[in-house]
C-alpha cells in the first residue's frame, strides 16, 4: 500500500503537467461577445397549426369514371381459379375495399370473364385494387377478349403490363371506340404484388 500510494501521486502530477503544458489547445476559451451588427433576426411566420413544406404534400388523387353506367354490376363472374375465399364473384359486388377481391391461383393464366346477360355495347373497362394505401404499388399484366357466346373468344386489346398504385386510385382504365360482345374476358399472366392475378371491382362501361 505504502508504494502504490506515491505511484499514483505520481501518475496524478503527470496527468497535470501534460494537461497544462502539452495540451494547451483542449482548453477551452471563454466564449467571445457577438458583434450585434452580424447577426440577423428572422421573424417567424404567424402559425396556429403545423406547417408542411409544399414539396412534400402528397397531391390528393381525384377519382374520374368513365362516361356512362357500369354494366357489369351485379353480373355473374366465372374464373379459372381462385384462392381461399376470394371468389370471382365479389369483383362485381361495387365493394372494393376490406376482403371483396378475386384472386387467382399461382396457376397462370388466370382467366376472368363477366357476363353482361345479352350483347351490349360499350367503350371503357375499368379494373380496380382497393385504394388503401396498404394495398401497395405493382404490376399486372393481362388481355381483354370478347365473346359473344362465352366459348368463343376474340383477343380485343393485346396483353400489356399496367401499374397499379394507390396513390393514384390503384385502376387501370381502358377507353376505346364503341364495341359489342356480352362476354368480356380478362386474361391474367402476371402479377409483382401476388402469386396470381387481383381485382377488386371489374367494371364495363356503357354511354
Amino acid at each position: 500500500m505504502k508504494i502504490v500510494r506515491p505511484i499514483i501521486i505520481v501518475l496524478l502530477l503527470a496527468a497535470d503537467i501534460y494537461l497544462i503544458g502539452f495540451a494547451p489547445e483542449k482548453i477551452k476559451e471563454p466564449p467571445k461577445e457577438i458583434e450585434a451588427s452580424r447577426v440577423t433576426v428572422v421573424s417567424a411566420p404567424d402559425q396556429t397549426e403545423s406547417m408542411e413544406h409544399p414539396d412534400f404534400k402528397k397531391k390528393e388523387y381525384k377519382l374520374v369514371l368513365p362516361e356512362g353506367n357500369n354494366i357489369a354490376l351485379k353480373k355473374k363472374v366465372a374464373a379459372s381459379s381462385f384462392a381461399d375465399v376470394y371468389t370471382p364473384r365479389k369483383v362485381t359486388d361495387g365493394d372494393a375495399l376490406a376482403a371483396s377481391y378475386w384472386e387467382g391461383k399461382s396457376d397462370y393464366p388466370n382467366y376472368l370473364t363477366v357476363d353482361l346477360e345479352s350483347k351490349e355495347k360499350f367503350h371503357a373497362v375499368r379494373v380496380a385494387l382497393s385504394p388503401l394505401a396498404i394495398w401497395g404499388k405493382r404490376t399486372q399484366t393481362f388481355a381483354v377478349n370478347l365473346s359473344d357466346d362465352g366459348k368463343n373468344f376474340t383477343p380485343f386489346i393485346e396483353s400489356r403490363q399496367y401499374t397499379f398504385d394507390p396513390d393514384t386510385g390503384n385502376e387501370v382504365q381502358l377507353l376505346f371506340c364503341d364495341t359489342q360482345a356480352r362476354y368480356v374476358q380478362l386474361v391474367f399472366t402476371e402479377n409483382s404484388g401476388s402469386g396470381g392475378g387481383q381485382v377488386a371491382e371489374f367494371e364495363v362501361y356503357q354511354k
